[in-house]
């Protein structure tokens, strides 16, 4: 063991430690999502949708707070080509440790207004908890971002998962001892203050209070971008929740926001590996441009191979999955759920597209693609959700999404590295047939077999790994699309 985790420190050539660097992330995020997602379906059967939605109220009103006061500073230092930059760490921190204290205050503040918006005088006392979340965050180490900086994802996952593994344990003993919603707001917060302190211990970077108002400007005319990036994917992303919960209440809440985690837990997790490990890979090779456009088409091989199948097994399994897991109070789920899991596919082919506008210094092209996707949504969501509920909801931003954000971004993205759309096409064609191929296999031994929910939803997962393994092995027999390269390119990693 102490052997594989050896071979797997980042070194070696670019390609070599992006590669190594993937695989980290992708721990990072199975080992953080995974303990969070089994966290949230085991307390969603015991408190249910009502309780769920009031701590979503409580998360939403925190993430407008923090999205209108995105600095972008990580951002801003991972782009910079200098590789050593402590000059602007002391002033990072102090601009982020201000934010906080600004921002556990403002909770505290409004939460009474917030509870008024959506209706639920019972968030008050979540939302001012919660709310201190950004302090305790804001006083982390600032040289952490070096860990992604320099792809030292190995460093980066200590770092992440000892505040998932407190929070989950947390959030875990509280839901079963006091049945209370508190569970998950207390442990989150003890999850901030461990990833906190571990911060410290994991750098030996200290910094003091002191603050460069030249180097503020100069992090924050990069950042600013990102800030109106994050603005408006917020309100494309986290929007929806919004208005569901202003709209419907608390309890569609629930049952909205469970349902987006679920579908889109294959897609948005693959899609943070591939924004903490692609951007400071392509900021690297920002001068080549070829050297750009191969990685691009290589992550997007990658990532459709495996977020395709997962997304249409997803579509499949999600009634056996509800019922056998969390029971016949989320049964309305399913139909969002499942609407919701083409929204997560999507997702995932226009996840490179980002890290990409930014590394190559257009983080205003990401900006103005969430803008035209948003004005879209804005128009949609009102009607579809008035008419058709939840569902509507989830179809009005996917409508949007295949309307406006999709082809803008990819177009905008190949046109960056003169790559072409019939490439992009023959990327997607392959992963897609194998995809359904497998989608075809599960759907039919769904209807032909009868078992307890939870016992045919795993029999039906081994039947779809088996399925895409079969569909993907003849793919590399009778085309020259080369999975085998790419898997070979990991293995030998591994080797």
């Amino acid at each position: 063991m102490r052997g594989l985790v050896a071979r797997m420190v980042p070194d070696g050539d670019l390609t070599e430690r992006a590669v190594k660097s993937g695989l980290w992330a992708s721990a990072i995020t199975a080992g953080n999502r995974g303990l969070q997602i089994v966290t949230l379906v085991v307390i969603a059967g015991l408190l249910g949708p009502t309780a769920l939605g009031l701590l979503g109220i409580a998360l939403l009103t925190l993430a407008v707070l923090e999205v209108f006061s995105n600095l972008g500073m990580d951002a801003a230092l991972i782009q910079r080509r200098e590789a050593n930059v402590d000059a602007y760490l002391d002033t990072a921190w102090v601009m982020q440790v201000v934010r906080g204290v600004v921002l556990a205050v403002v909770a505290w503040t409004i939460a009474p207004h917030a509870a008024v918006f959506f209706g639920e005088p019972r968030s008050v006392d979540l939302i001012r908890a919660i709310g201190f979340s950004p302090l305790l965050l804001g006083l982390r180490n600032p040289a952490v971002m070096y860990f992604q900086k320099n792809l030292e994802f190995h460093r980066q996952f200590g770092y992440q998962l000892s505040g998932t593994v407190v929070d989950v344990s947390v959030a875990l003993v509280l839901a079963i001892t006091t049945g209370s919603v508190w569970a998950l707001v207390l442990g989150k917060l003890a999850g901030d203050v461990t990833r906190t302190l571990v911060s410290y211990l994991i750098h030996d970077y200290r910094p003091s209070v002191r603050a460069d108002l030249s180097k503020g400007r100069e992090l924050f005319g990069y950042g600013k971008w990102i800030m109106g990036a994050s603005i408006t994917a917020f309100l494309l992303g986290q929007g929806d929740d919004v208005f569901v919960g202003w709209f419907l209440g608390a309890t569609a809440l629930g049952l909205y926001q469970l349902a987006y985690r679920l579908a889109n837990a294959p897609a948005t997790e693959i899609t943070k590996v591939i924004s903490s490990t692609m951007f400071p890979t392509y900021s690297k090779l920002q001068d080549d441009r070829s050297a750009v456009r191969a990685a691009y088409f290589r992550v997007l091989q990658f990532t459709s191979f495996l977020t395709f199948p997962m997304s249409v097994g997803i579509l499949v399994t999600a009634p056996l999955f509800v019922t056998g897991f969390l029971g016949e109070e989320w049964l309305p789920m399913v139909p969002v759920l499942q609407v919701l899991t083409l929204w997560g596919l999507l997702l995932s082919v226009g996840a490179n597209v980002g890290p990409l506008f930014r590394a190559l210094g257009r983080p205003d092209l990401e900006t103005k693609v969430k803008v035209w996707k948003l004005l879209v949504v804005a128009l949609l969501i009102y009607p579809a959700t008035d008419a058709y509920g939840v569902v509507g909801t989830a179809g009005a931003v996917i409508v949007a999404s295949l309307l406006t954000s999709e082809p803008l971004a990819n177009y905008w993205g190949l046109k960056l590295i003169d790559g072409t759309v019939r490439q992009f096409a023959r990327t997607l064609a392959y992963p897609t047939a194998t995809s359904l191929a497998m989608g075809g296999v599960v759907y039919a031994v769904r209807e032909s077999v009868t078992l307890a929910p939870a016992v045919e939803f795993v029999v039906l997962v081994v039947v779809g790994m088996a399925a895409y393994a079969g569909a993907v092995l003849v793919v590399e027999s009778t085309t020259d699309y080369d999975v085998g390269s790419m898997l070979s390119l990991i293995r030998r990693n591994l080797a």
